[in-house]
């Protein structure tokens, strides 16, 4: 474990120096990752997340939360598509309509399980009955 901290340390004051401005060092590895995106090097997020084995759920949570937070709708979209979400697609939808982006949030409706997809219809207000042409 300790080793594993070394590393982490010397990966964060490097990001430092290479992403001036934003602070790293004695963040956690999900906050490192989450700074990366944040701060637009995905690349380097690509790298500390192979670098500690960080398992693919956890990576789609905090990569997925990194883009709304940042407001990347079309980075979003392409994550998205890039494969199937280990993590289904209801969380993105749940923390879209948690952070108040309705209109985002129902894109990824259909992609929810069926049974699903009534109530997150629903819990998406009128923006879905908008994208979806129904008439209430």
């Amino acid at each position: 474990m300790m080793d594993d901290h070394a590393r982490l340390l010397t990966l964060q004051q490097t990001l430092e120096q290479e992403l001036a401005g934003r602070p790293f060092v004695g963040l956690s590895v999900n906050e490192t990752i989450r700074q990366c995106l944040v701060g637009a090097a995905s690349k380097k997020a690509d790298k500390v997340r192979s670098e500690f084995k960080v398992p693919d759920k956890r990576f789609w949570f905090v990569k997925m939360k990194a883009l709304v937070e940042v407001r990347d709708w079309e980075g979003l979209d392409t994550f998205a598509r890039s494969k199937k979400s280990p993590i289904g697609y209801e969380p993105w939808v749940e923390h879209l309509l948690a952070t108040g982006h309705l209109r985002q949030a129902v894109g990824y409706v259909a992609k929810c399980e069926p049974r699903e997809r009534v109530e997150l219809y629903v819990r998406c207000g009128g923006e879905s009955t908008r994208w979806m042409g129904w008439v209430w």
